[in-house]
């Protein structure tokens, strides 16, 4: 591979990603969309994520965790939301390899483990 090929290919990326931006009207965001790239090219790419909840979240509900993580873990989350009735209430939340268990069948087993230990 010559060392001008990397640059083709880079150079066609960003007239894509000009074109797609301008098609939508959204030209201010490419400093945005650029940093972003960068970050992403840095980091490997997005950290998966997933959010489980009892309950279909409403979209004003899902901006807000989504704002929450992003700002706990980066901006470069992948989060996929997944409904499980059996955690009763609250959220389940992965991100990577970190846990985040805040549910009711969480709470009502820590509870139920307490009672027997005393």
């Amino acid at each position: 591979m010559s060392s001008r090929e990397p640059a083709s290919y880079a150079r066609a990326v960003y007239d894509s990603l000009v074109a797609a931006l301008t098609a939508e009207g959204q030209e201010q965001l490419l400093p945005a969309v650029l940093d972003e790239l960068v970050q992403l090219a840095r980091s490997g790419g997005p950290t998966a994520a997933e959010v489980t909840s009892a309950v279909e979240l409403s979209a004003e509900q899902r901006t807000k965790i989504e704002k929450d993580l992003k700002a706990r873990y980066g901006a470069l989350l992948d989060i996929a939301y997944k409904v499980d009735p059996e955690i009763l209430g609250g959220l389940l939340v992965r991100v990577g390899d970190k846990v985040l268990d805040s549910t009711l069948r969480q709470r009502l087993n820590a509870v139920q483990r307490n009672m027997m230990a005393g």
